[in-house]
């Protein structure tokens, strides 16, 4: 009953091809989703939820839709599957099927996370979190595809520069990668 309501919502907010969403390339989307152990999805989320509200006027919250992505996740996906309808006149290959595995290990993700977190089954939960993190960045990839397509800048060249701002959330994951790995190796030898 929710994806009907969710779906008529979609399709009620939609009437028009103005809706914009977020265009990034997908090397610098890589670089991004990579090298910041997958907390690029918390802006990724925003920005598309933004660039939406401000071409559409809709009333919602961007942020709390990145930060709590799973329980928007279909809905911005219908809506770039919509949009691309728009533009081409075509149905586009389904990505519902990539919100569902998306949603299902960020929860995934979040529960080996907490294990780990209290002791329970480390390393094993630990390393299950991290090999979430591949399946992630592909669904999203898929998704910035269809997104970029949609908004007629396919390759992203529109934003396909690194920021010094990019430059300085890198540099804090690679501080914050350092840590993982002296926490995964004072696990390993039993600190």
């Amino acid at each position: 009953m929710e994806a009907s309501i969710e779906s008529s919502e979609v399709e009620s907010q939609v009437q028009s091809n103005e809706m914009e969403f977020y265009v990034v390339s997908p090397k610098k989307f890589l670089i991004l989703f990579l090298g910041t152990f997958g907390m690029y999805t918390v802006y990724w989320f925003f920005k598309h939820w933004s660039q939406y509200k401000k071409s559409t006027n809709e009333d919602m919250w961007p942020i709390m839709r990145g930060i709590f992505s799973i329980f928007f996740t279909h809905s911005l996906f219908a809506l770039f599957e919509m949009k691309y309808k728009n533009k081409t006149g075509e149905n586009p290959k389904s990505i519902n099927y990539l919100a569902t595995i998306y949603v299902v290990f960020a929860i995934g993700c979040q529960i080996c996370s907490m294990f780990s977190d209290n002791g329970y089954g480390n390393p094993i939960t630990l390393y299950l979190g991290l090999l979430i993190l591949p399946i992630s960045c592909w669904v999203l990839y898929k998704a910035q595809s269809l997104a970029n397509y949609a908004s007629e800048d396919v390759n992203g060249e529109s934003n396909s520069k690194l920021t010094g701002l990019n430059y300085f959330w890198l540099a804090l994951a690679v501080v914050f990668g350092f840590l993982v790995i002296l926490g995964l190796y004072a696990t390993a030898v039993g600190m």
